[in-house]
């Protein structure tokens, strides 16, 4: 805790983000630290980061029955089968999180190739809303220790505004329920483009971490 651990490791990681982005013209390096750790936040700034972007760890308990949204009409809520149904989803996600800051899009068969070797895939808990036969919502989640986490949660903005996100979280509150966990959490940016924070709230959740993005960038001579 004298600091000298902290700028070790930040040196390591500086150098590493070095070697990685060498072949780039430019780069940006960011941290994500928790926002009541002043130490680090010193650290990091004494090294040319600037805070750029807050995130909130919400969280509801599952100590009380699932109260189901309305799903709104024509739309249908289903599960996800895999591998068929990872095109579909991914295209969904790309779409709703297009504004997103940091939404780097990325092809489907890598995508799709990531999430079928990942060891904390479990399809059982995803989610697909559609509008007769366009997907139109879907939501992937896993489970981490004892809880429940929504890991993207994504509406198409033609479809926005009409309680389709609801309905997907709060179905997903229930299967979480099912598998008998207490609480369920997820990540957001507290500045999300689609006011997802207050849907969050709205569905029963509420903040219990706040976190701090920093970030520096840099340019290579040519």
């Amino acid at each position: 805790r004298d600091g000298s651990v902290g700028s070790a490791v930040l040196d390591l990681i500086e150098e590493r983000a070095d070697d990685v982005t060498a072949q780039l013209p430019s780069a940006r390096l960011r941290h994500s630290i928790s926002a009541r750790d002043r130490a680090a936040a010193a650290m990091l700034d004494a090294r040319g980061l600037r805070p750029l972007r807050y995130f909130h760890h919400m969280q509801i308990d599952l100590n009380a029955p699932v109260e189901q949204a309305q799903v709104p009409e024509g739309i249908e809520i289903t599960g996800v089968e895999v591998p068929r149904d990872l095109p579909a989803v991914h295209a969904v996600l790309t779409a709703a999180f297009a504004e997103e800051w940091s939404h780097q899009p990325e092809p489907n068969d890598r995508w799709a190739d990531e999430q079928l070797r990942s060891r904390a895939l479990d399809a059982a808990l995803w989610l697909l809303a559609k509008d007769g036969r366009e997907p139109v919502g879907a939501l992937t989640a896993n489970v981490w220790s004892d809880r429940g986490w929504v890991d993207e949660l994504g509406v198409v903005g033609t479809h926005r505004g009409r309680g389709i996100g609801t309905a997907l979280l709060r179905r997903s509150f229930a299967v979480f329920a099912h598998r008998g966990l207490a609480r369920v959490m997820l990540n957001v940016d507290a500045a999300n483009p689609t006011g997802a924070p207050a849907l969050y709230e709205r569905a029963g959740m509420h903040v219990v971490r706040r976190w701090e993005g920093w970030e520096r960038s840099w340019g290579r001579p040519t």
